[in-house]
């Protein structure tokens, strides 16, 4: 064994590996496993075990880092790195006992085998993830994304190679190596990747931004120059460690596999999807002949002398995008990839960082570079930005963005580690970099960018109270699924869309963010150019039947309703953004969304999408009023389009801003022949003392109109109900049970900590649908008609107070005092 090893030794003397750590080993099947500790045997002495033990500890670790860091704006990939090097022979491999059990010679090639599998796992999903048709579509007609992508790729990559030259002719001879590696660093450091500048951008929730859809649309140019750029780059270099003109033969067979896959594999995924009926899930035998696809994609780019991240790379964009087969190939690829395999790739990463090869001078040069890089790429996105009217804190932001670096530059540095083009030292450095580039850089833009800025509007009443008469009231629905659009136009019918009073109705169909990286905003009216895409044409088909509804709706109503149908494909964890943004632009009176659980005949169901989490952004950020409407009765039955119903609709109204647009909206249903609006008021004998009620005149004022323009009509009831307390609030609301159709209410009252609402808190299953909301929908309730849980638009800030609860409130600059007023109250 010990002349194999001299003999293998000898066989590698005089290559570029002399460097690396040859390890002979007996090999006997007996020892490749454990007996167990209770047969006297260390588990640790044997690979699987050691290598299970380092996936879970690295995970684990990771973990932790990303609960630490990812509040303060620190985006995924920082942790990740940091626990590699924390595992590393930096950190904890420099400790004796560590080294010797946790990290032996013996598992770094299958560690770094599984780490390469993984990494090209994740660069496939990296692949499905983008749209090819909006790369193409930013390529062809994005004059701002060409402008700042360009841009940003050129003048830091002309600086930081310019600092690198400048820089080299102040080394000495003895730094030989950092005179040779110093260049291709600086080159390298400047690229720019469309994944990565995503994936931050997805972290920060930022993708249906202003800067989000900029940045992306950009990085898709900068990205796609910079991967020309990289695959000549590391083509050249092959060619040359061979000593041969092979690059010839490596382009053409490059070109020949990107014809393949794009005229064989793709048309037989098109076929797959051809195959699979319309919402059925793809079937088990198309997902692994893709994976089949891949690994011989690997397979023939490997062979014909390229990084073998290049086929599965091809292929991936290669995936038609969208459901059926991209959302499914990274439903079951995407979570195993980034909890499993991806903490073992940066594992290797940290196995191939040496602090201890770092000095000083290196160190200082490096860091160096990468601040010129990092200051070239925010100058070069800002110069383009503010020339196209953006303003400069969103510039500013953008250009951090696109700072911000990833795995794809890990890739190809390691890259340039195996063709030698950088060593040890250099490549320790640069992760250096990295880290502190993103680091540094992300929560910066956390704290300076708010995307709601955009459609905030703090002194402009968008609500259904203000709207002015005569003029074409704005209404927007989100729909999640074909069950929400019986409801939604039984709404629309009722609320009476007239010649003279229209309505202008916007429906946004809202579908999450499954098999491409980037949201996609449809704008299905007629003549609309976006439809011409082959994406959006996939997409539409999903939103066929609900378009159909309400277009048939729209001909039955000609000349009173307009109704604008649009499709939203995002992440919910930013769809909020995507609405409040088209209701500021719209300029909606009130947005309806559906409850997150749903009543059919076979029971109650929850929704598994995070929809609750959806309602609750929107109830504190939305520009206008917000409506949730909670599904089920007659109203959720019946469509309005197939048959004229009668509808009886209540009102619960206790006191504030809420109550009110509640009213007022029912006051506009009353309009309406084929409505019956009853009004219910609950009324405190006596007025709490040390309390004062904010706009009980307006409350006073559109109760006496109500009164006096409906109660007259015999379809139409006032009625006043005498309570003192909680329970006897309970009581009122349950025996309006099984009463209307419909019920209207405020989500917040003014004397919401009066005796009327003492103990409810415990016991509010909703908090989102408020107190009265809360007990018509609750577990218990036995309710069975609709309802509608109204917010009106907030004014100024997000939280604004609705009632003063002290004798004397001090500030610096005034005082309130207590001052009696007529009828008890207090000022």
């Amino acid at each position: 064994m010990a002349g194999s090893s001299a003999l293998n030794m000898s066989m590698f003397g005089n290559s570029a590996l002399d460097n690396n750590i040859y390890v002979c080993e007996i090999n006997r099947s007996k020892f490749q496993r454990s007996s167990g500790i209770f047969f006297g045997e260390n588990p640790l002495k044997y690979t699987l075990p050691v290598i299970v033990l380092q996936t879970t500890l690295v995970g684990l670790l990771t973990t932790i880092l990303q609960l630490l860091l990812i509040p303060h704006g620190v985006t995924n990939f920082s942790p990740r790195l940091l626990a590699g090097l924390i595992m590393g022979p930096s950190i904890l491999g420099e400790i004796d006992l560590v080294r010797k059990y946790l990290f032996p010679p013996r598992t770094y090639y299958i560690n770094d085998t599984i780490a390469f599998f993984g990494s090209m796992m994740y660069m496939f999903v990296i692949g499905i993830k983008i749209d090819l048709s909006s790369v193409l579509k930013s390529l062809r007609r994005g004059k701002r994304a060409w402008a700042i992508g360009t841009c940003s790729l050129i003048i830091p990559l002309t600086l930081s190679t310019t600092s690198a030259v400048l820089l080299r002719l102040t080394l000495s001879s003895s730094e030989e190596k950092l005179y040779s590696t110093i260049v291709p660093t600086a080159v390298l450091i400047s690229l720019t990747s469309f994944h990565v500048t995503s994936t931050h951008l997805a972290d920060l929730k930022l993708l249906n931004s202003d800067i989000g859809r900029i940045g992306v649309s950009s990085s898709i140019v900068g990205g796609t120059l910079s991967a020309i750029l990289v695959t000549i780059v590391f083509s050249l270099r092959q060619s040359r460690l061979r000593h041969d003109n092979s690059f010839n033969m490596m382009m053409v067979s490059l070109i020949v596999m990107v014809i393949f896959i794009a005229y064989v594999l793709r048309p037989i995924m098109f076929w797959m999807i051809r195959q699979t009926p319309k919402g059925k899930p793809v079937k088990e035998s198309y997902i692994v002949s893709v994976f089949f696809m891949l690994l011989g994609c690997a397979y023939i780019g490997e062979s014909i002398g390229e990084h073998f991240m290049i086929g599965p790379i091809l292929l991936g964009l290669a995936v038609p995008d969208g459901p059926p087969l991209a959302s499914a190939l990274v439903e079951k690829l995407d979570t195993m990839v980034s909890s499993v395999f991806l903490p073992l790739y940066f594992l290797y990463t940290g196995s191939k960082f040496k602090v201890f090869l770092i000095d000083a001078p290196s160190f200082a040069v490096v860091q160096l570079v990468a601040f010129i890089s990092l200051f070239g790429k925010v100058i070069g996105t800002m110069l383009p930005s503010i020339y196209c009217k953006m303003p400069v804190v969103d510039a500013l932001c953008l250009g951090l963005i696109l700072s911000a670096r990833g795995i794809t530059e890990l890739l190809y540095f390691q890259a340039c580690l195996h063709y030698l083009i950088i060593d040890g030292q250099s490549y320790g450095n640069v992760v250096i970099a990295l880290l502190w580039m993103t680091g540094l850089t992300t929560p910066i833009v956390k704290y300076l960018y708010d995307p709601s800025k955009g459609y905030l509007s703090l002194n402009r009443k968008r609500n259904i109270e203000h709207a002015s008469p005569g003029v074409e009231l704005q209404l927007m629905a989100c729909i999640y699924s074909e069950e929400n659009s019986p409801s939604i136009i039984n709404i629309l019918e009722m609320s009476n869309s007239t010649q003279e009073n229209p309505i202008c109705f916007h429906v946004l169909h809202l579908i999450q963010l499954t098999g491409r990286a980037t949201p996609l905003f449809i704008d299905h009216q007629v003549g609309d150019k976006t439809t011409s895409d082959s994406s959006v044409h996939s997409t539409q088909s999903y939103s066929q039947h609900i378009i159909n509804a309400f277009r048939l709706y729209e001909e039955q109503n000609l000349g009173t309703v307009a109704v604008k149908l649009f499709t939203s494909i995002s992440p919910y964890e930013t769809m909020h953004d995507e609405i409040c943004m088209q209701a500021a632009e719209k300029r909606v009176s009130m947005l309806i969304v559906p409850f997150h659980r749903q009543w059919t005949s076979n029971g109650v169901s929850e929704s598994a999408l995070p929809i609750r989490a959806l309602n609750r952004h929107l109830l504190r950020i939305a520009p206008c009023s917000v409506g949730i409407l909670i599904e089920r009765g007659a109203l959720n039955r019946s469509s309005a389009i197939t048959c004229m119903s009668f509808y009886s609709v209540g009102v619960i109204f206790i006191e504030g801003p809420d109550d009110r647009e509640a009213l007022v909206y029912a006051m506009r249903m009353a309009e309406r022949l084929n409505v019956r609006v009853t009004v219910v008021r609950l009324v405190e004998p006596r007025r709490i003392k040390n309390r004062v009620l904010i706009n009980r005149d307006s409350d006073a004022n559109l109760i006496d109109k109500f009164k006096f323009d409906y109660t007259h009509i015999k379809r139409h009831d006032y009625k006043e109900e005498i309570v003192r307390d909680s329970v006897e609030v309970i009581n009122v609301v349950r025996s309006l049970e099984g009463c209307f159709d419909l019920i209207l209410v405020g989500r917040r009252h003014a004397s919401e900590s009066s005796s009327l609402f003492n103990g409810l808190t415990e016991w509010n299953e909703y908090p989102e649908l408020g107190y009265v909301g809360d007990m018509l929908v609750c577990s218990d309730s036995t309710f069975d008609g609709s309802v509608l849980v109204i917010q009106q638009q907030k004014l100024g800030a997000v939280h604004h107070v609705e009632y003063l609860d002290s004798s004397v409130i001090n500030t610096k600059k005034k005082s309130f005092t207590i001052v009696d007023m007529p009828h008890g109250i207090k000022v």
